[in-house]
């Protein structure tokens, strides 16, 4: 007689989850040499170790099978990290096996070791066996069966699936040979995990990245940016490379794929990146703050002194010991003046006090210095995205570096930016190596190797995708992301009857596409997603709140009537879906409030959102998040609130932020920046003296 049921804590469910195998390797031969009972012991402590491990990294542990563990993240709950914290709970049950061997009494602890296997997947969750045991089945979890059982004892081995997720974070060594596991009919690519990166390679945002892809397509242009990074770590000038095309075909991932296989391939290769954003196109050398500022650990929540602190440090220890005609003091003063960061008893400073040009002179020079000693230590690539958004000062300061110069620099600068960067900014043809990306091709072959999950539909369906996107990579994944959402590979229909799901509702664009995916969310997360479109492609939970308290005022957008305390909690859950339906992201590694950092995949889906709020709405939209920049102490966000200011109609409050943003750009010593802005001041001036005549008319 079987026990009764007991209530179902979790539904059944496909869920997107991390699965860990990690097996004990040694008790067999132990058995052999002690009784049961000093096993059973050593095992128990053991379990215990490990176990704890596991559940302090979020884990869930599913089952112990003999001398292995199987533990899950992302079920029954997803957490903000699951591939992460997977992988560094594998590092951290290595390290725990050791502490365990050192200060165990159990005869045989010594001769203890765990091998650990990692794999990112969808997974089936649900109630199994007479007891009912909640557990997660399926391919993800066979295969990190089959990941652990071929790493060696003492390391961990990741996915393809996993390492897209975490890479960047760890240090990892892809296996020359794929893995040929069983029940799999093709090679599965494995990666070692020696250990965390010393410091962070390139911003991170979270993804639930829940549809798997291949970059495809692209092998001319991935031989061609080897062959020139080759060259570059043997030249004695710095070598740009710039990929340019338009938008969507993939001009990032070409570019993030170079750098993970660099990072994977060359153990010793120092990467350093950044991306300019539309919205800071205003903010002087917003590029190399945001490099150095990733680069060195620091945050824009830092008060000022630790900023400082942080950064005369930072560089002190890249600046070493090497003799010169410059201290490391100097470099740090200099370097710093030009991101923000003022040392107002600094004598290095003083001495420019009225020669701001020439303080930015010196300071070019000493960040040319201080990357020619990075270099010096190991190749070194600079990834710089989006550049033509870039502000007028970081470009100078990055042509600054190919002018020639008596002192080697073995640097390469990896460029992604849209056909008009090379148009508008025609100096860098003669500097740069351009590589200029071309639709994919339009055949089935090409969606079938880029999406995976979608092989299993016929040649003719495939070859219709990849026609109505023109071989356009990101129109692609969207349209695949839509048909793997609706279930369209797995259902059993015939060709014709799939080709003519497929062409019922046929998106005749990119644009159309994307704002299908909007109108697919629930009305409080699409409303969510358009008012943070009036922030920018990066925008803050804050700014977001803030302009939904004006659409409630104003009785706009579903929104309205909500009390104040349930409007938190809606946008946060709207958020959520955002996340989920991969339509935006989080900054990685931040708590949510007000503060934290999100992102929309793509810049065309956050202008795609704009252009759906109504006009007679956005000046009201933009005064908000203008109002909620310009509370803020960071000047950065005093420019960009002058731009809010100017779309939100208050043309005084605009005039007075631009003026207070030249005054920041002159003390940065970016000239032409502040003349611009000045320039921006004096228009809206002129237009409210326009104004006030014609109201005394």
């Amino acid at each position: 007689m079987t026990s009764p049921l007991p209530t179902f804590l979790y539904p059944e469910e496909r869920r997107y989850a991390t699965v860990l195998f990690a097996d004990v390797q040694g008790f067999t031969t132990l058995s052999e040499k002690f009784d049961f009972e000093t096993i059973s012991n050593l095992i128990k402590d053991v379990w215990l170790k490990l176990d704890t491990v596991i559940e302090s990294h979020g884990g869930f542990i599913d089952k112990h099978i003999g001398d292995a563990v199987m533990a899950v993240w992302g079920a029954p709950y997803a957490g903000e990290n699951d591939a992460e914290r997977a992988v560094t709970a594998g590092l951290a049950l290595q390290e725990a096996i050791k502490e365990f061997a050192k200060v165990s009494e159990h005869p045989g602890a010594g001769e203890l070791h765990i091998r650990v296997g990692v794999n990112t997947g969808l997974v089936l969750s649900g109630y199994v066996g007479l007891r009912n045991e909640y557990t997660v089945m399926g391919d993800t979890v066979n295969v990190s069966n089959r990941l652990e059982n071929f790493a060696d004892a003492g390391t961990v081995v990741i996915s393809e699936a996993t390492f897209k997720l975490v890479r960047g974070i760890f240090q990892v060594r892809r296996l020359a040979t794929p893995l040929q596991l069983k029940g799999k009919t093709e090679p599965v690519q494995a990666y070692l995990v020696d250990g965390v990166m010393p410091q962070p390679s390139r911003l991170r945002y979270r993804s639930a990245d829940s549809l798997e892809t291949s970059m495809v397509g692209r092998e001319v242009e991935m031989e061609r940016l080897n062959s020139l990074y080759q060259q570059a770590i043997q030249a004695n000038q710095p070598t740009m490379v710039l990929v340019t095309g338009e938008a969507g075909l993939g001009k990032s991932r070409l570019l993030m794929e170079f750098t993970s296989s660099l990072e994977v391939n060359d153990s010793g290769v120092t990467l350093m990146s950044a991306r300019s954003l539309a919205q800071a196109s205003q903010v002087p050398f917003f590029l190399w703050k945001s490099l150095w500022y990733l680069r060195f650990g620091l945050q824009d929540s830092d008060p000022v002194e630790v900023a400082r602190e942080k950064f005369m440090r930072e560089v002190q220890r890249l600046w070493g010991f090497q003799l010169g005609p410059a201290s490391s003091v100097e470099a740090a003063h200099l370097i710093g003046s030009l991101i923000g960061l003022g040392w107002p008893e600094s004598t290095f400073l003083a001495a420019f006090e009225d020669n701001p040009q020439g303080r930015v002179k010196r300071a070019f020079e000493l960040t040319r210095e201080l990357l020619r000693r990075i270099c010096a230590y190991r190749p070194t690539v600079l990834l710089l995205d989006d550049l033509q958004w870039a502000d007028n000062s970081s470009l100078e300061l990055l042509a600054y570096l190919f002018e020639p110069s008596d002192y080697a620099l073995q640097l390469l600068v990896l460029g992604g930016g849209r056909l008009e960067f090379a148009r508008q900014h025609p100096r860098w043809l003669n500097i740069a190596y351009i590589i200029q990306l071309e639709p994919l091709p339009v055949e089935a072959a090409t969606v079938a190797s880029a999406y995976p999950d979608l092989r299993s539909l016929p040649d003719e369906v495939l070859l219709e995708m990849a026609d109505r996107t023109d071989g356009n990579p990101y129109f692609m994944e969207e349209m695949a992301k839509s048909l793997v959402k609706a279930g369209l590979h797995q259902e059993n229909l015939s060709t014709e009857e799939l080709l003519t799901r497929l062409r019922s509702n046929p998106p005749e664009s990119l644009r159309v596409m994307l704002q299908a995916r909007l109108d697919s969310l629930s009305r409080e997360a699409r409303a969510v997603a358009l008012l943070a479109s009036v922030a920018g492609r990066v925008f803050w939970v804050g700014a977001v709140v803030a302009a939904a308290r004006v659409a409630e005022g104003m009785g706009t957008g579903p929104l309205v009537a909500i009390p104040d305390e349930v409007i938190d909690r809606l946008i946060q859950d709207s958020l959520r879906q955002l996340i989920r339906a991969e339509l935006a992201f989080p900054k990685a590694n931040t708590p949510f409030s007000e503060e934290q950092e999100f992102i929309f995949k793509h810049s065309l889906l956050r202008e795609v959102a704009y252009s759906l709020i109504p006009v007679k709405n956005r000046t009201r939209y933009h005064l908000a998040v203008a109002l909620w920049l310009a509370d803020h102490e960071n000047l950065d966000y005093e420019i960009m609130a002058a731009e809010h200011f100017e779309l939100g109609g208050a043309l005084v409050e605009a005039a007075q932020h631009f003026e207070t943003a030249a005054e920041v750009a002159r003390l940065r010593g970016a000239v032409s920046d502040a003349e611009s802005l000045v320039g921006r001041a004096r228009k809206l001036r002129e237009r409210l003296s326009t104004k006030s005549l014609t109201g005394l008319k």
